[in-house]
């Protein structure tokens, strides 16, 4: 009995990592080919504008793509569509790597971008199906751990390859990590399928696909094209149009493409929107301060990637320390100290100057790695602790909607904070001042998600977890109320 169960745990783990490591590919490809934008500006001889489009191009096709996959892996098999999304995605960045012109890149990039955003829902949804509920908190730290670990090492791994080798590198390195998940997921994934409950949601693909693109493409274009242009103007309104036509088809179908009746759980709601202001603050600040160092302070690619992995650091030792206070507490109080940990280091950076020393900059560096491993996984696995086993692959496919789509669109609006603090991170090195306005921001939003965490409830995410392990030493009472206590009347106003 014991016997079978190590090895049902075992297994278990295994699914995790298969997932891990396919997950690792896709977020490291959102931040690495930044590094690699100025080499294929050079080598296609195009312009810095022109060549933005292999980022666009990839984060549209990941935005369209995502919403779809729940349906999909519901109704065609999640393995099935697990190793056909990382197939895709292999097959893309061997492309990628061989393209002759920018126009061949950037039709690589979308359909790479189109593997992922299938291949990132649908794998979580797998992930945890297969993990009782008092286990997911193990997956979901071996899961974070790999989603900051990812584009915290991408500047570094990006500057080496782009410095000693070539651009096309980027792209090559996914050929080994993508085959290794295939076969890992060929032979240790079970299928799973849902009761077909209709046909295609077509209509909803068409208006929330559109919608998202066109709105990553307003938000993307207007720091450069300014706000008031008419293409953004037009864009922002048609995607405004679009979304709205898909909440009222979603909302209507009995069988939709994206079930955004899930969004009725106040756990899940308020811990996806939670997630949504952390990727926000946290990754606003990856981006910005690696071009806080590289452009206005002069400093390589791989000085840049050496001051900022320390977050990486940070997450990787304290993952495991959330993981353990997490059903002790509940997930309120640890991701409302994750988002004032946020707004502080934030803050410090908004006073960072020309000279401030490398190591302060690396210790601030690390506080906000300390800080989101206080947010990402107890929203994450609170998210998911009363949602059914057939409503996970909407719910999947929600949560990472909301969570890459608060990526991009914080990344592109802190641009524009930056523009107007006198910046142009286009066509002008920008001063250290206009980084003291992007940093100030993410404080806004860091204490806007400090204030929403009162919202997320704070029930047992781990019904394994008895009250008498949730007490402090020596059998004290724990400092914050045993969430075990709520868990009951909660689970029953759960629509779920």
């Amino acid at each position: 009995m014991a016997s079978s169960l190590e090895r049902l745990r075992a297994r278990t783990h295994a699914i995790a990592v298969v997932y891990a490591v396919a997950m690792f590919a896709s977020v490291m490809d959102t931040q690495i080919v930044n590094v690699a934008l100025a080499s294929l500006s050079r080598d296609f001889h195009v312009a810095d504008s022109s060549v933005q489009w292999v980022v666009t191009a990839y984060m549209m096709s990941l935005a369209v793509c995502i919403p779809a996959s729940g349906w999909l892996g519901d109704r065609l098999g999640t393995k099935r569509v697990f190793l056909v999304a990382v197939a895709v995605f292999t097959g893309a960045s061997g492309l990628c790597a061989t393209s002759a012109s920018l126009p061949e890149l950037v039709a690589m990039r979308v359909l790479q971008g189109a593997g992922a955003g299938m291949m990132v829902p649908v794998g979580m949804a797998i992930v945890y199906r297969a993990y009782p509920h008092e286990r997911r908190v193990q997956a979901t730290r071996l899961v974070t751990r790999v989603m900051v670990l990812a584009p915290a090492t991408a500047p570094l791994i990006g500057g080496a390859l782009v410095t000693w080798a070539s651009w096309r590198w980027i792209f090559t390195i996914n050929l080994p990590v993508g085959a290794a998940a295939v076969t890992g997921g060929a032979l240790l994934l079970t299928e799973h399928r849902e009761v077909a409950g209709g046909s295609f949601d077509l209509l909803g693909m068409a208006s929330g696909g559109l919608g998202l693109g066109l709105l990553l493409y307003a938000v993307g274009s207007g720091p450069t094209a300014g706000w008031a242009s008419a293409d953004v103007l037009a864009t922002g309104l048609a995607a405004g149009a679009a979304l709205a036509l898909f909440v009222v088809v979603e909302l209507r179908r009995p069988s939709p493409m994206l079930d955004l009746r899930i969004l009725s759980d106040r756990l899940f709601r308020w811990c996806s929107f939670a997630n949504m202001l952390a990727m926000w603050a946290f990754f606003g600040s990856l981006v910005f301060t690696a071009l806080y160092l590289q452009e206005a302070r002069g400093y390589s690619a791989m000085v840049s990637g050496l001051t900022t992995f320390p977050e990486a650091v940070a997450i990787g030792l304290m993952t495991g320390v959330v993981a353990r206070l997490l059903p002790r507490v509940g997930a309120r109080p640890l991701v409302l100290v994750g988002f004032v940990g946020l707004a502080a280091a934030n803050g410090l950076l908004a006073l960072a100057g020309a000279t401030t020393s490398l190591w302060i900059v690396r210790g601030l560096c690390a506080l906000l790695g300390f800080s989101v491993s206080y947010i990402m996984l107890p929203s994450q696995t609170a998210a998911f602790a009363r949602i059914s086993s057939s409503a996970t692959g909407h719910a999947s496919a929600i949560f990472n909607t909301l969570q890459r789509v608060s990526m991009s669109m914080g990344v592109a609006l802190l641009a524009a904070v930056l523009a107007l603090g006198g910046g142009d991170v286009v066509h002008a090195r920008p001063p250290v001042s206009a980084f003291h306005w992007v940093f100030a921001g993410n404080v806004v939003v860091a204490l806007l998600g400090a204030a929403l965490s009162w919202r997320v409830p704070n029930v047992d995410v781990a019904p394994g977890i008895t009250a008498r392990e949730g007490a402090g030493r020596n059998g004290a009472r724990a400092w914050w109320p045993h969430p075990a206590r709520q868990s009951a009347g909660a689970a029953r106003r759960s629509p779920l």
